[in-house]
């Protein structure tokens, strides 16, 4: 089964890593040679980043891509199954 719901945390994930290194889209893009409109598309969940593409935007920002998908992953966890308050 496709997750569809993956490239949406994964956008998410990719815009906070790159707006807590203060780098506009067109910044990333260009460090990770490709166009800010790819980048953008991927940030507005409308394309989901092949392999390629989600290694070179955590190369440009220097973070490890196990970090990405493992914080995208955290933060599936945490909207679809939320901590019940005891």
């Amino acid at each position: 089964m496709l997750s569809k719901t993956f490239a949406r945390f994964f956008g998410e994930i990719v815009r906070k890593h790159r707006k807590a290194r203060f780098l506009s889209q067109e910044e990333l893009a260009e460090r990770a040679d490709f166009s800010s409109k790819m980048l953008s598309l991927v940030e507005r969940f409308e394309r989901n980043p092949t392999v390629n593409l989600a290694d070179s935007i955590a190369k440009a920002m220097d973070v490890p891509l196990w970090r990405l998908i493992k914080d995208a992953e955290d933060l599936r966890k945490e909207r679809e199954f939320p901590k019940t308050k005891k």
